[in-house]
């Protein structure tokens, strides 16, 4: 007999919808809005939170899954986003163990500096290759107003997946 454990199949259909979610904000309303001409990166917000929270295997999966998705939409080189936000999750997985989880400064630190690495990862593989070589501009109109919006929606989004993360842990124990 096949015993099959409801809650972990829950948890994994609530993180799939959270996804499909965040790409969709992430792609079609957020570019509608004028601020700051950038939008929050959720699914980067999603990638190193699932890495920080439940540790490198699930954030390498999350990671692989949102970059097919942004690769899937955006045209470039396939692959690209699939192996910066799957290296992500895996990174800030490692982190699982040395950081609180609870910390509104560590995701802020980890926002910045997965932000930082992504805008920079992003910059070499589809502006430099391109002979784009205009950094300055890059950095200024691109990066910075992408890495604070981001920081700036880390704030909620953490929150509410940390919540999330300890009602479900809460529910297993108790069944």
């Amino acid at each position: 007999m096949i015993k099959i454990r409801t809650g972990k199949i829950t948890t994994t259909i609530i993180h799939i919808i959270i996804i499909f979610f965040a790409f969709f904000l992430q792609t079609s309303i957020f570019p509608l809005m004028p601020f700051f001409s950038a939008s929050p990166n959720l699914l980067l917000i999603i990638t190193f939170s699932y890495g920080l929270l439940y540790g490198e295997s699930i954030g390498l999966i999350t990671g692989f899954f949102c970059g097919i998705l942004i690769d899937m939409y955006y045209d470039g080189i396939f692959g690209s986003f699939m192996l910066i936000y799957s290296l992500i999750g895996f990174v800030n997985g490692m982190l699982n163990t040395s950081f609180f989880e609870d910390s509104v400064t560590t995701s802020m630190l980890l926002s910045l500096s997965n932000g930082f690495a992504y805008n920079i990862y992003i910059y070499v593989v589809h502006f430099l290759i391109r002979r784009k070589f205009n950094i300055a501009y890059y950095f200024q109109n691109i990066m910075i107003p992408n890495i604070l919006f981001t920081l700036l929606v880390t704030v909620f989004v953490y929150k509410l997946l940390y919540k999330f993360n300890i009602s479900f842990k809460n529910r297993r124990q108790w069944t």
